[in-house]
């Protein structure tokens, strides 16, 4: 085994920051590779994966000095790791940083939090203790598309928000693959809608500035099953690769044939504490994918598109005009990614306060988990007591925000 010279894990001394990777996927993958200082003060230390040719895929591209860990529990005691970063399966999320806050370790952990409010709340004890710094990686609310958002919201521009609608709706390649890798498990990821649209979610909740008091919803499998798989031939393979349509972003199982047990469309109703009402749309095959946003305040309405980078507002009046607040971030995550990149390496190097916090994670992973329920049982979800049971975990932080309104974030 490799040594490496252990050092602090205080991050303001200017030292090298050492990285231990936990779940050495793309995500990560590119997130290290991305991040503003890497290969100079900021270096891969340790990995750890399940998989091998994920390990060998990261000491070839970006970690060739890195110890590698057969144990997690090892890598967070390893003295040259100042920085957890765990993208690893969502159900492994909760028990790793855990581990990590019990090593005295900062940790970034990729959505969702948790897969369960019981892990959820365990995380969120585990770094009440360790006192150290946490980020989860919430790209839209990195994205100048939504910020650009929350900042018209904010002025007053369109005067209070009075009800809103927002969606994900996938291309059909994107959800073949989801509904053929891991993903497809809830034991591994959580469900759909907690697993790839919690960060929708959280828009939603920084955008309202309020929690969610109840909730219905709708969802089902209605599309990847056996008996349309006529429409891989329908379709027919990509022109490009030669792969079949559904399965071209790496995909080895065929998504209407392999096992699952998740849904591949859902709608949700949100009512806010603050008296906002809001409908949540996701679906993985679509023939015009949008990650749309249409809230219409008491003075005027917001109509925005994330994948063509659109913002449109328009106030009420006589001869008012629709105004673009374009902020030249497009594609599915608005420019996200970079700016991400660039708040983990501050956060890192300086200390600063994460921008989004393990809070946030809750807030989005417990209303993820309530609309779930509500689609389950067939039923109007009251979240009060979903909100009573975070509370009363730490009853010396509320996060119920006033009525009043904006109220801010909920972190």
């Amino acid at each position: 085994m490799r040594h490496h010279n252990a050092h602090s894990t205080d991050t303001l001394k200017g030292e090298t920051v050492g990285i231990g990777v936990l779940g050495t996927g793309s995500r990560i993958a590119h997130i290290i590779r991305n991040i503003p200082g890497f290969g100079d003060r900021i270096r891969v230390t340790a990995l750890h994966d399940t998989h091998k040719e994920f390990v060998d895929l990261s000491l070839d591209s970006y970690a060739p000095d890195a110890i590698v860990y057969d144990d997690y529990n090892e890598l967070v005691r390893d003295p040259s790791v100042d920085w957890v970063l765990i993208g690893s399966w969502n159900r492994l999320h909760a028990a790793q940083a855990i581990a990590a806050f019990e090593a005295g370790k900062h940790v970034f952990c990729e959505k969702p939090l948790a897969t369960t409010l019981e892990d959820t709340l365990a995380m969120r004890a585990a770094h009440r203790r360790a006192g150290t710094l946490f980020m989860i990686g919430f790209t839209l609310r990195y994205s100048p598309h939504y910020r650009r958002i929350k900042e018209i919201v904010s002025s007053g521009t369109i005067g209070s928000i009075v009800s809103m609608e927002f969606n994900e709706t996938l291309d059909f390649n994107h959800g073949g693959y989801i509904h053929s890798d891991w993903r497809r498990l809830r034991e591994l990821a959580g469900s759909h809608l907690l697993e790839k649209c919690s960060h929708d979610l959280d828009v939603a909740n920084w955008i309202t500035g309020s929690l969610v008091s109840r909730v219905a919803s709708f969802g089902g499998l209605r599309f990847f099953v056996p008996e349309n798989v006529y429409h891989q031939e329908r379709i027919g393979p990509d022109p490009e690769t030669g792969r079949p349509a559904f399965q071209t972003w790496r995909n080895e199982r065929n998504p209407f044939t392999c096992n699952k047990d998740i849904v591949d469309h859902q709608v949700a109703i949100l009512e806010y504490a603050n008296g906002i009402r809001a409908t949540f749309h996701t679906n993985c095959v679509a023939g015009i994918p949008e990650r749309r946003m249409y809230i219409v305040g008491s003075e005027g309405t917001i109509r925005s598109d994330v994948i063509p980078g659109t913002i449109e507002v328009r106030r009420y009046g006589w001869n008012t005009e629709v105004e673009n607040y374009d902020s030249g971030a497009s594609e599915s995550h608005g420019g996200g990614d970079e700016v991400l990149v660039q708040s983990l390496s501050d956060v890192m190097l300086n200390g600063s306060q994460p921008p989004t916090s393990l809070e946030d994670g809750l807030t989005s992973a417990v209303t993820a988990f309530a609309i779930d329920d509500a689609m389950e049982l067939g039923t109007v979800v009251d979240m009060a007591p979903y909100w009573d049971r975070v509370e009363a975990d730490a009853p010396s932080e509320r996060i119920r925000p006033t009525d009043a309104y904006p109220t801010g974030t909920t972190s």
